[in-house]
């Protein structure tokens, strides 16, 4: 930034980020020739062509060097603005940049710099309406609902009774959309906040986590749950909790709609510069024409489990965010109502870049 700074300072070019660019391109190409008229003036003996074109040649090389070392400093501080952005999209780090310049690339800067105010400003006051929804509105949802309770204890008439369990009822669902509303919020700004990494993880430890959590769950519906992998360690680029929670929400998924006594399977493996996670119920399946709505912010798909389990409607819309963070692919394929289900995840490799651009199929 010291140079930019100092052109900076230059009345003339003060106010225009390209003048100066022009500025420095244009002392480059006239230091040669200004050179080769010094050496004339001061070396008064005829020179040889030879020798002209000789100090032509180095002088050319040297104000090029020179020049290039100059612009390549110039263009400092639009590095630093994307350092600095990139800083704050990946770790939410908050920037102190410039904003004393007033050419383009301070504007830049500066704009750069008032963007991510007002951002933070945002999430603040995101922060403060998730505090009074969690609060306040849960407090309001709730008073009705007690009240609802205490006329079912006071043995009330057939129609009063009717109309509180109908009160009761409705103010159930409603925590339920609130507590939902506000998990959403909660959770699209963790991870928002969270960078990828490049990590390798054992899949053994991932699967024994997998099958512990959810060990209760399969039983109560008498559910089989296979893995089947054809890797032992996976290399890729997300965080190793969200690996887990994105895995853990399609099998708790994959349990909630499936029959029981039916199987879940979880295949693994390779395909090209990909790493593939198959989750296959025989449950309740759903139009594949619809599947792209499985993962909208509370989807109309959303509907309750096969043994009545509740469903947020969040679930698969954050696996979808979690997925696009790290580069990664969600699909959803069924063959329709009560024809079970397919979730295919791909996720890149460490320091590959390209991806399968389809759903993967297996049988």
């Amino acid at each position: 930034m010291r140079l930019y700074t100092w052109l900076s300072n230059i009345p003339f070019l003060r106010k225009s980020y390209v003048l100066k660019f022009l500025f420095v391109a244009f002392l480059g190409i006239h230091i040669p020739l200004i050179g080769i008229v010094v050496y004339i003036l001061f070396h008064p003996k005829i020179i040889s062509p030879g020798v002209l074109f000789t100090i032509t040649l180095i002088l050319t090389l040297v104000a090029t060097g020179i020049t290039l070392w100059i612009l390549r400093k110039l263009v400092q501080p639009m590095e630093i603005a994307s350092e600095a952005l990139i800083r704050y999209g990946e770790r939410g780090i908050i920037p102190s940049l410039p904003t004393r310049y007033t050419d383009e690339v301070g504007t830049l800067l500066t704009n750069l710099q008032m963007r991510i105010n007002e951002n933070e400003d945002l999430l603040s006051e995101k922060k403060d309406l998730t505090s009074l929804l969690s609060h306040d509105l849960k407090n309001y949802a709730s008073t009705p609902q007690f009240l609802a309770r205490f006329i079912l204890e006071e043995e009330p008439s057939d129609k009063i009774k009717n109309y509180a369990e109908l009160i009761l009822e409705s103010t159930t669902h409603q925590l339920g959309f609130l507590e939902s509303f506000i998990a959403l919020l909660r959770e699209e700004e963790a991870f928002s906040r969270t960078a990828t990494e490049n990590q390798e993880y054992r899949l053994d430890e991932i699967i024994g986590l997998i099958e512990k959590v959810s060990d209760q769950k399969l039983s109560n519906k008498k559910l089989t749950f296979r893995v089947v992998k054809e890797v032992d360690k996976i290399d890729v680029v997300m965080k190793e909790e969200y690996l887990q929670r994105v895995l853990m929400n399609l099998i708790d998924n994959a349990i909630k709609f499936s029959y029981t006594g039916s199987e879940i399977v979880l295949y693994i493996m390779e395909e090209n510069d990909s790493v593939v996670f198959v989750v296959i119920d025989k449950g309740m399946g759903f139009e594949n024409s619809r599947k792209d709505e499985l993962f909208e912010k509370f989807s109309k798909l959303s509907r309750p489990g096969t043994n009545k389990e509740p469903s947020t409607g969040i679930g698969l819309y954050l696996c979808r965010k979690i997925l696009e963070r790290s580069n990664g692919r969600i699909y959803a394929e069924s063959g329709g109502t009560d024809m079970g289900s397919k979730f295919t995840v791909i996720l890149k490799k460490r320091n590959h870049h390209v991806y399968a651009s389809y759903p993967v199929k297996r049988d």
